[in-house]
């Protein structure tokens, strides 16, 4: 049974006659009379009555036609999914952040793409670079986004950066160190600390000190949260270094106040990590252009 003998019989059945019947479907008459034919032949019973004045459904024609709607009703919204997938109007995406990113930059981006496509759904993953790799070479995710750390081995990994993020050492505005807004490296050296606990920026973090012929100061808090380090900050004598982005709107508010110093872990790469040569959907395609226009 094909779609278009269906369509061929429905259009029979909807005019009462083989030549309108062939004229809609824009098909000779000769060859509609033939496809209906092969369906009857196909089915071994009758599916029209064929008299002087057109054609009507027979018992067998009128079970068939209840099923050939439905069937071919399923079959327009089939091609109109699949239009819709490809214009990445619908459709799952899998990615996955680096966890610091959790709270920021990423619901934003994925409020603006919910508004725009709601039919896209989500899901989300936010562990350590480490993690996320391994969830894109086993294709868990179609891709991930965050901070990038070391990597020994492609296996087949594209590693896209985006923007370099440029960090300062931060303290809350009741730290010693806020009213005169500057730091010695004896005062970072002596100072706890609040850090994201990310492979690289801990390795950064210790070379800096290291490097210098010091220790590596305290780490009191050590977290893959940037909203739990702020809050920490914002009334603590702890130190930290953070994107300035990421504190913009609590240095404008006073509360969180940067310190004029080196700064351990400067700079972090930012950006893309899939599979190379992998095949993504459109969805995916256009979460990635967005990730790559920020």
């Amino acid at each position: 049974m094909e779609i278009q003998q269906l369509k061929h019989l429905l259009a029979a059945v909807e005019t009462g006659n083989l030549l309108k019947a062939a004229d809609k479907s824009f098909i000779s008459q000769s060859g509609l009379s033939r496809s209906i034919k092969s369906l009857e032949t196909r089915l071994g019973v009758p599916l029209l009555i064929r008299g002087p004045k057109g054609v009507e459904p027979t018992v067998y024609g009128l079970s068939v036609l209840r099923r050939a709607q439905i069937i071919l009703n399923e079959v327009d919204k089939s091609v109109d999914e699949v239009r819709a997938i490809r214009q990445a109007r619908v459709g799952e995406v899998k990615l996955g952040i680096t966890q610091n990113y959790a709270g920021y930059l990423v619901p934003d981006l994925l409020n603006d793409i919910h508004r725009e496509r709601p039919g896209i759904r989500f899901t989300i993953m936010a562990d350590g670079f480490v993690e996320l790799l391994e969830m894109v070479k086993t294709e868990v995710i179609d891709f991930a986004f965050g901070l990038i750390g070391q990597i020994h081995r492609s296996d087949g990994i594209v590693i896209e950066p985006l923007r370099e993020h440029r960090s300062r050492v931060f303290c809350g505005r009741g730290h010693p160190l806020a009213q005169g807004g500057t730091a010695t490296l004896q005062d970072l050296h002596s100072a706890q600390w609040a850090m994201l606990n990310s492979g690289g920026v801990q390795r950064g973090f210790g070379i800096f000190f290291e490097s210098r012929g010091m220790s590596v100061p305290l780490q009191v808090i050590k977290t893959n949260n940037i909203d739990l380090i702020r809050h920490l900050i914002d009334d603590s004598n702890l130190l930290t270094v953070l994107p300035s982005e990421v504190v913009d709107r609590e240095v404008q508010a006073g509360s969180i106040v940067p310190l004029d110093c080196e700064t351990p872990v400067a700079q972090t790469r930012v950006g893309l990590f899939y599979r190379d040569g992998s095949l993504l959907t459109p969805q995916a395609e256009l979460v990635l252009d967005r990730f790559r226009n920020l």
